[in-house]
């Protein structure tokens, strides 16, 4: 049961990933996923099962987050719907595959993995590195189809979001930023919605957990979700006070701490 201490760091959670979310522009599920993995080792939770919770539980948060970021974007006319037709079912495939995957990782490499892709995320940050790519035609529906599939395993094996890789691809397809960022927005709720029924299905086997669903664990959904939602207006508004380099800087720094914690923590825990 979630004790009143449980119950204010899983609010504190969602009000810090949601106002990184709105201040940077970002999905919460860097944020979200390392959060509930450390809340989850604080309670009474199987250890071999803390990863597997934290990325399943944050998938299902998402779902709220990404609905309401996708609608705020289509109100924009910044969703490219028929970039959407072209590359959905092979994210959809993406994250079946990556959660099938996680299921049969050990928790602390799902960390170590997770750690590792903090890492390349905040230089990437801190080195504020933006692909230049000229304006370009439209590539082959294969194209779509492989860069959907990367997406989606990288979203299904590690229950986040895909701007990572489809920001930049959707730059190179000729999109402005505006549009790119809108329509990357667009993919996660169906990573989401995917990703969740994917961790309830296909993990209902390993858990025998009060609460928890397969591995989603309900009560961090509860708790977290409505909360991300409060935070977001919260970090639109200081995105206008704070400047975006220190903005950058701040978050590339957590970043950089968060991963070389969970990087290291993992290889600990294997050797």
């Amino acid at each position: 049961m979630v004790s009143y201490l449980d119950f204010a760091l899983f609010a504190l959670l969602g009000i810090g990933a949601g106002t990184m979310a709105g201040m940077l522009g970002i999905g919460g599920g860097m944020i979200i996923v390392p959060g509930l993995f450390y809340l989850f080792s604080l309670m009474d939770l199987p250890s071999y099962s803390l990863m597997h919770l934290a990325a399943g539980s944050a998938m299902c948060i998402m779902i709220f987050t990404s609905a309401s970021s996708t609608f705020s974007h289509h109100l924009r006319g910044d969703v490219q719907w028929g970039i959407f037709g072209r590359i959905i079912a092979a994210i959809g495939v993406g994250v079946i595959l990556g959660n099938l995957l996680s299921n049969h990782l050990d928790t602390h490499w799902l960390e170590i993995i997770f750690g590792a892709f903090l890492l390349v995320v905040s230089i990437k940050i801190l080195l504020d590195w933006k692909p230049a790519f000229e304006e370009t035609t439209m590539p082959p529906i294969w194209v779509f189809a492989l860069v959907g599939t990367l997406i989606g395993f990288k979203s299904g094996i590690l229950g986040i979001g895909g701007g990572a890789i489809s920001v930049p691809f959707l730059l190179y397809c000729g999109l402005p930023m505006s549009k790119a960022s809108g329509t990357s927005a667009s993919f996660t709720l169906p990573i989401a919605i995917v990703g969740t029924v994917s961790f309830l299905l296909f993990s209902s086997g390993y858990t025998n957990i009060s609460w928890a669903t397969g591995y989603i664990y309900w009560p961090a959904v509860a708790l977290v979700a409505p909360f991300t939602v409060i935070g977001a207006p919260i970090g639109t508004k200081l995105s206008h006070i704070i400047s975006p380099q220190q903005l950058r800087r701040i978050f590339g720094l957590l970043l950089v701490v968060i991963g070389l914690r969970m990087f290291g923590g993992g290889l600990q825990l294997l050797a």
